[in-house]
């Protein structure tokens, strides 16, 4: 996910690196799409181009024989993390419904990634940001991970990772029993990766430059990263479990969507996966306050970080007190030394009025303009 807007207000999918376009489109913009590989994954082949619409960061997994959706409900009033059940040709969903967290449905809670514990339960791993309300500056993002033995009905677990700009998980576990988790860092284009021996206490390992990512497994079981990149689905490979890795594709999806991100993928037969991933809806954008729940609370966060009026956005005034001079002041204006401003209103930068009294020309006076002598 990831919208900001001069306050800074985080809206899931803004954050979409190299593919997005348009950089207003959140959610309810976006359109899931299904593909095709019966060669390993070597090459795709989209199958429907409208699977689930108003979808974003899908998760596809197999459970107890089904094949689960699970993705963020794009909605403005059910913003959440929603599954629904893929037919077994892929080109078609029935809605399950929003999963919950510890009996609630958490409309903060986004970007869900699953695998299947050695004991046959399903662990979610997720973000939980702050749509519905806005948020000032920048603070480290959390993964929290959470178990269901439904697949609808989770009990959260806690955090796993705690990451600057971090969301969108995604975890494998490898064939020595082990786990990979990435995370990707949308602002700086980097993918951070860790490494569990528990899928609970990660560690860090490696980064490497990219989007959205999808770690899967080839049919010999060597684990593949998969992100967007500008020219597609590009694919990479570690033969050392994620220390290293290499590029081994530029682009696996046949008819590449420029707008494409945030794929995922399972595997149907030792040949044959399936991709599913959303694309973005042409001349669609989403209004900065779509998912909050008091819509006037941006403007409430703006009036609060204001400085004594007519100040601007986020000013503060000079150290030990107020900004003095008489408005308008320009920002972090200061008046001059020894006392107020006595000009008349609006002075510019620095202005000092006319010696022995006030200004007495017509405003506004320009950066360090001096007055005619009567």
């Amino acid at each position: 996910m990831r919208f900001v807007f001069g306050i800074v207000l985080l809206l899931l999918s803004f954050k979409v690196t190299f593919a997005n376009p348009n950089p207003t489109a959140g959610p309810n913009c976006h359109i899931l799409n299904a593909a095709i590989s019966k060669n390993d994954g070597k090459k795709y082949k989209i199958i429907n181009r409208n699977l689930i619409t108003s979808a974003s960061v899908p998760e596809a997994i197999i459970f107890k024989n089904k094949t689960l959706l699970y993705y963020v409900n794009g909605d403005f009033d059910h913003h959440s993390i929603f599954v629904s059940e893929v037919s077994k040709d892929g080109k078609s969903t029935s809605v399950i419904g929003p999963i919950k967290l510890d009996g609630e449905i958490i409309k903060d809670a986004v970007d869900p990634d699953l695998i299947i514990t050695r004991e046959g339960k399903l662990r979610l791993f997720y973000y939980v940001g702050l749509f519905t309300k806005p948020v000032e500056g920048k603070k480290p993002n959390k993964i929290y991970s959470a178990i269901s033995d439904d697949g609808l009905n989770f009990k959260i677990e806690g955090p796993v990772v705690s990451l600057d700009g971090g969301s969108d998980p995604t975890a494998i576990r490898l064939t020595n029993g082990s786990f990979l988790l990435a995370v990707p860092q949308a602002d700086k284009l980097n993918i951070q990766l860790y490494n569990s021996p528990d899928g609970k206490n990660f560690s860090k390992l490696t980064s490497l430059r990219g989007g959205i990512p999808e770690l899967a497994l080839s049919n010999n079981g060597i684990p593949e990263l998969l992100f967007q990149d500008a020219g597609g689905f590009v694919q990479y490979t570690s033969l050392n479990n994620g220390k290293t890795w290499k590029k081994t594709s530029k682009n696996v999806l046949t008819g590449y969507p420029a707008s494409a991100a945030s794929p995922t993928i399972i595997r149907i037969t030792e040949k044959e996966r399936k991709m599913f991933f959303f694309k973005i809806k042409k001349n669609c954008t989403t209004p900065p306050t779509a998912y909050l729940e008091d819509k006037n609370s941006l403007k409430k966060l703006a009036d609060k970080s204001r400085g004594k009026p007519p100040l601007g956005d986020g000013v503060k005034p000079p150290t030990g007190g107020n900004a003095k001079g008489k408005p308008p002041l320009g920002d972090g204006v200061k008046p001059p030394t020894g006392g107020n401003a006595k000009g008349k209103p609006p002075l510019g930068d620095a202005v000092k009025p006319h010696a022995g009294g006030n200004a007495t020309g017509k405003p506004p006076l320009g950066h360090g303009v001096k007055l005619r002598k009567k």
